[in-house]
């Protein structure tokens, strides 16, 4: 992308977003992104599909997540949001992440919005992993992902 389509797009996006449009998917029941048990203190789970090649548009930018957060144990950790192919994988977005006590209890959901949108381009398979402190469980959280099309249209 040249300067002058950074700039427009940049104006589109912050000036002028009469095209910006927000989405979020998977756009049915939320992904289950925990660790199942396999993967130990620290230790990055499996991925875990969120949506399927050609379902998010091209191109796309990643704005956020939303996370709800299910009854197990507190802790903290990171989400590793990824785009590719099923053992091909690669890391778009990392969220840190720290469940506090009363969570659990009672559950929470809440919006984990980006510093900056990151770009998918080519209408990817979208992913998720986990790592965490706690030892070996089914922790984790259930989570969509907000993207925004439009931006520099």
């Amino acid at each position: 992308m040249g300067l002058p389509q950074e700039v427009a797009a940049l104006y589109q996006a912050m000036v002028n977003p009469t095209m910006v449009r927000y989405a979020i998917h998977p756009a049915g029941a939320s992904t289950a992104a925990v660790s199942d048990g396999a993967a130990a203190a620290n230790a990055w789970s499996a991925y875990v599909q969120i949506v399927a090649a050609a379902t998010i548009p091209d191109p796309c930018w990643i704005t956020g997540i939303f996370l709800h957060l299910p009854v197990v144990e507190a802790f903290y950790g990171d989400f590793a949001i990824a785009s590719g192919a099923a053992a091909a994988e690669v890391d778009l977005v990392l969220v840190p992440f720290d469940e506090e006590l009363f969570a659990v209890v009672e559950g929470k959901s809440y919006f984990a919005p980006l510093s900056y949108p990151v770009k998918v381009e080519g209408s990817p398979r979208l992913a998720v992993r986990v790592r965490k402190n706690t030892a070996a469980s089914a922790a984790g959280a259930s989570l969509r992902v907000q993207i925004a099309t439009g931006i520099g249209s």
